[in-house]
């Protein structure tokens, strides 16, 4: 059984995605209809509402089929965003459907 992609009306935007090597960044790759929730700049904890990330950015495996990993940067808003945290979801057979990547 295979999940349907995220729909198309909600991935609008372009990102560019910056992967860590062992010589400090390669080149950006151009991401393009993601989705950027840009309302997750708090985050709730047992006690209050506190500082989390500045963004959360839904990438679809129909437009990506690399990799992200925490400390990589992601360009969106003329800014670039570090990778704070990374959410593989899958498919029931183990292939990538989409990452939910928290960035700062």
């Amino acid at each position: 059984m295979r999940i349907p992609p995220i729909p198309a009306f909600m991935r609008q935007e372009r990102v560019e995605l910056e992967r860590q090597t062992d010589d400090g960044f390669g080149e950006p790759v151009a991401i393009p209809r993601c989705r950027i929730d840009r309302s997750a700049t708090l985050s709730p904890t047992d006690y209050q509402m506190t500082s989390g990330c500045s963004a959360r950015v839904f990438i679809d495996a129909t437009e990506y089929q690399g990799e992200v990993m925490e400390g990589d940067l992601i360009a969106f808003d003329g800014e670039k965003h570090a990778v704070a945290s990374v959410q593989r979801c899958d498919h029931p057979d183990g292939t990538p459907h989409h990452w939910e990547v928290d960035v700062q």
